[in-house]
C-alpha cells in the first residue's frame, strides 16, 4: 500500500501525525496541472478549499496548544522572565514561518475564533472564507464582549460565501454597531474627539498628509475631489485621476484655487425610519464609506436639518429582507436618480464578487443589443475594470430569479464555466436592533436618504 493510500484509509476522528501532513505536502506539491483549463481551474477551486481547511486546522491546533501551555507548571529561574503568552506566541512564530509578534497574534486571534467566533471558524473551515478574511472578523471584534462576539457571528454566518474585503468589513462594522450600539457610539464619539492631521516625509521628495476626520466629512471630501478629476477627466487634462485629487487638495488648502465657486457636493445616508426616531439600533449607511452607529446618524440629520442643508427622501422597501423598490426609465443610459438608485441598493461597491473598487459604472446585466430593459431591475454597479471584464469573449450574465427574497441578484458564468453569482445587500433597517412594530407598522416603515 502506497503512503497516499495509507493516508486515504484513515477515519474520521482518527489523529493525523505530523509525518502524515508532511506526506500529504509532498502529495500537493507534485500535483500535475489538469489538462484542460476547465479541469485547472476546478484544481485551483479544491486547492483553494485545502488552504482554507488547513487554515482551520492551524486556529484548531494554536489555540490547543497556547491552552496546553498555559497550563504547564514552567519553573522560574532568575529574577524576570518574559511573560507566558510571548514564549508561546514565539514557538507558533517558529513553526509558522512568522515573527514573533506575529506569532502572539496568530495564538490571541486562534483563540477568538475557536471560542468566541466558531461559525466564521466553520465557514473557514469549508471555504467560504480565506484566513485573512476570517482574522479580520475576529479582529474586528475585539471590543467586543465574549457575548457580543457570539452574536457577531451568528449574524454573519448566513452572509460570510462570497463577500469580499470590502463588503465584509461593512458586515462586521453593521453588526457590530447594531448588537453593541451604546458602546460603538461612544466608541465613536471618542475617535471622532481626537480627529488630526498628521504628514509624514517620504524618501523619493514627497510626503503624505493624512487626516483623520468623522466619516461624513470624509464622504464630502472625497466627492469633491471624484468631482475634480471627473471634470478634468472630460475636459481633457493630460493628468491622472491621482494626480488631479491630489493638486486640488493642495490647492483648496493653500487658497491657491483658481475656482472661486467650489463645486457643491452631496452625502447620502441610508437609514432606517426606526433608528431615524431614535426607537432602533440599526447603524445607517454612508454611501461608498461605512455605517454610523444610530445615534450619531440622528444627530448629524438634525445638526443638517437645523442649517436647512438637508434633505430627506423616502426609499420604499421591502419589509422582510430591506430590497430596494425597482424604477424603469425610458433612457438607453443609468442616468439621474435611476443611477443613484442603483448605487444605494448595491451599497456603493462594485457587485462582482469579492471586489473591493467603488462603483464607476452602471452597466446592463442583459445587453441593450439583446433586448435588456433599462430598468433598475436589470442594471448593477460595477467598476470600469469590472464592466469591461463582463465583455470578454464567452462570459454572459443574467438576473436570477430571487425566490424567496426580494435582493437584487446577478448570476453568469466565465468564458471557462466559472459560475458567478452577486447579491445586493440589504438596506439598513428591518428586524434587527428596532422594537416591536405591529406586521402592518414595519410594511410602511421606509428608508430615508439625507443629502446634505
Amino acid at each position: 500500500m502506497t503512503r497516499g493510500d495509507e493516508m486515504a484509509a484513515q477515519t474520521d476522528g482518527q489523529v493525523w501525525q505530523a509525518e502524515d501532513l508532511h506526506a500529504l505536502a509532498d502529495l500537493l506539491a507534485d500535483l500535475p496541472p489538469g489538462a484542460t483549463p476547465v479541469d485547472q481551474l476546478d484544481q485551483l477551486e479544491a486547492l483553494q478549499r485545502v488552504k482554507s481547511a488547513v487554515a482551520a486546522a492551524q486556529v484548531v491546533v494554536a489555540a490547543t496548544f497556547a491552552d496546553a501551555g498555559d497550563s504547564e507548571d514552567v519553573p522560574v529561574r532568575g529574577r524576570r522572565r518574559p511573560p507566558r503568552a510571548m514564549s508561546i506566541g514565539a514557538e507558533v512564530a517558529l513553526a509558522t514561518m512568522a515573527s514573533p509578534h506575529a506569532g502572539e497574534r496568530r495564538v490571541l486571534l486562534s483563540r477568538r475564533l475557536r471560542d468566541h467566533l466558531p461559525l466564521t471558524l466553520a465557514a473557514l473551515a469549508r471555504g467560504e472564507l480565506t484566513e485573512e478574511r476570517a482574522f479580520a472578523i475576529a479582529r474586528e471584534v475585539a471590543h467586543l464582549t465574549p457575548e457580543q462576539r457570539r452574536e457577531v457571528d451568528a449574524d454573519l454566518a448566513p452572509r460570510l460565501a462570497g463577500l469580499g474585503d470590502v463588503r465584509l468589513r461593512q458586515a462586521v462594522r453593521r453588526s457590530c454597531l447594531t448588537h453593541a450600539a451604546e458602546s460603538e457610539t461612544r466608541r465613536h464619539a471618542r475617535a471622532r474627539a481626537e480627529r488630526r492631521v498628521t504628514s509624514r516625509r517620504l524618501d523619493d521628495g514627497t510626503g503624505q498628509l493624512i487626516a483623520t476626520l468623522p466619516l461624513e466629512v470624509l464622504a464630502a471630501v472625497r466627492a469633491a475631489l471624484d468631482t475634480a478629476a471627473a471634470t478634468a477627466r472630460t475636459e481633457g487634462d493630460a493628468r491622472t485621476a491621482g494626480q488631479v485629487r491630489a493638486d486640488t487638495l493642495a490647492a483648496r488648502i493653500t487658497g491657491d484655487e483658481t475656482v472661486t465657486e467650489p463645486v457643491p457636493v452631496r452625502v447620502n445616508l441610508v437609514i432606517g425610519v426606526e433608528s431615524l426616531l431614535g426607537e432602533g439600533t440599526e447603524p445607517g449607511l454612508v454611501l461608498g464609506e461605512g455605517f454610523l452607529p444610530a445615534a450619531l446618524c440622528t444627530a448629524w440629520v438634525r445638526r443638517a436639518s437645523a442649517a436647512a442643508k438637508a434633505t430627506l427622501r423616502r426609499l420604499f422597501v421591502t419589509p422582510a429582507d430591506r430590497a430596494l423598490v425597482a424604477m424603469e426609465s425610458t433612457s438607453r443610459r443609468f442616468d439621474g436618480l435611476l443611477a443613484e438608485l442603483l448605487d444605494l441598493r448595491d451599497g456603493g461597491t462594485c457587485r462582482t464578487t469579492g471586489c473591493n473598487a467603488p462603483i464607476r459604472h452602471h452597466d446592463h446585466v442583459t445587453r441593450v443589443a439583446e433586448g435588456g430593459p433599462t430598468e433598475a431591475g436589470n442594471g448593477q454597479g460595477l467598476c470600469e475594470r469590472c464592466n469591461y471584464l463582463k465583455e470578454s469573449p464567452g462570459w454572459t450574465s443574467w438576473v436570477a430569479d430571487p425566490g424567496d427574497t426580494r435582493l437584487h441578484e446577478v448570476h453568469g458564468v466565465t468564458e471557462h464555466l466559472r459560475i458567478t453569482r452577486s447579491t445586493s445587500p440589504p438596506l439598513p433597517g428591518g428586524p434587527a436592533g428596532t422594537v416591536g412594530y405591529s406586521p402592518l407598522e414595519l410594511r410602511l416603515a421606509s428608508n430615508y436618504t439625507l443629502a446634505s
